[in-house]
């Protein structure tokens, strides 16, 4: 210990920083950082706060990755982030070895190249997007897929099961929304009838009303369902869904940030509000989305009982 003062003084550093103490002190200020940004829910504080983190670590790729993720969602002109967004991912995949980063940034450039070849004279062709989307590994090859190694004694082995099985379902619907509901090869009827059995599943899986994950699907279930009653001339089952989606949203927002689920499949489990974006509106999302996004006539959206259901979401 007593040469430990000559040794610091020879090299011109700090005792601290020989022994290691500025890293550690350091590594935590990047956690805290970090973790107050993961719980910000107002857009121009999470700004602000991202920008700072990068300029007071430029070279932490926790912090990098949210960056890239911050400037590819935060913007609706892709093109004008793709050089910045682009030149961040070159460094991680060059420099980084932790393999959720190399992928989560494999995962930003895939949604960058997928928005920008959608535009005419991009220059962006979609084969970029697909060379990326075959690069990425296997659903098999994930974590949640080894979440039957645990020993059934495993302190860890039932959250990570339940994890995975919300992951499971989430995946589920996500590639039967894109193939069913936005594909004319199904027709009205069939698309209602899908629709309505994985709502009845879905309250057979979440029997408390706590949905977990699938609280925005199941919000966005009764508004697909108003859709396609309203296409079948049923105005008034498409204003019941309508109301529905509109209660969902309103319990949602009125929720406390984490609640314990109490259903069958997973009790005593603890869901996180934030796991669905820490600035996930559920009201004004479905406010936009009906009265915006939604194909209804504007007869119909000058009806009372329509006008209701948008005042329930202010």
């Amino acid at each position: 210990m007593e040469i430990i003062p000559v040794i610091a003084e020879h090299f011109n550093v700090s005792v601290d920083a020989l022994l290691g103490l500025d890293d550690a002190e350091k590594e935590c200020e990047i956690e805290e950082g970090l973790k107050e940004y993961d719980n910000l829910t107002d857009r121009s504080l999470q700004k602000n706060h991202i920008i700072e983190l990068k300029n007071s670590y430029p070279n932490d790729f926790r912090v990098l990755i949210r960056y890239m993720a911050y400037l590819i969602r935060s913007t609706t002109e892709k093109s004008e982030v793709a050089a910045e967004v682009l030149s961040i991912y070159k460094r991680i995949q060059q420099s980084c070895t932790v393999d959720w980063i190399r992928i989560t940034s494999k995962h930003i450039v895939i949604e960058l190249y997928h928005s920008l070849s959608k535009r005419e004279n991009s220059g962006v062709p979609f084969d970029f997007c697909e060379s990326l989307i075959n690069e990425m590994p296997r659903m098999r090859d994930c974590k949640e897929m080894f979440c039957f190694f645990y020993p059934e004694n495993h302190p860890n082995r039932e959250e990570s099961i339940r994890s995975t099985l919300e992951e499971e379902f989430l995946l589920l619907h996500t590639n039967l929304e894109k193939y069913y509901f936005f594909n004319d090869g199904f027709d009205v009827d069939f698309k209602l009838e899908l629709c309505r059995k994985e709502i009845d599943i879905l309250n057979f899986i979440y029997n408390d009303g706590n949905y977990g994950k699938m609280w925005r699907v199941m919000i966005h279930n009764f508004g697909h369902l108003a859709i396609r009653c309203f296409q079948k001339g049923d105005r008034e089952n498409a204003l019941l869904n309508l109301k529905r989606c509109a209660e969902l949203a309103s319990e949602f927002d009125n929720m406390e940030r984490t609640t314990v689920m109490r259903s069958r499949l997973f009790n005593g489990k603890v869901f996180d509000k934030f796991t669905l974006g820490n600035t996930y509106k559920a009201k004004e999302q479905v406010r936009y989305l009906i009265t915006e996004k939604y194909p209804f006539s504007d007869d119909f959206k000058i009806t009372a009982e329509f006008e209701d259901i948008i005042k329930s979401l202010n």
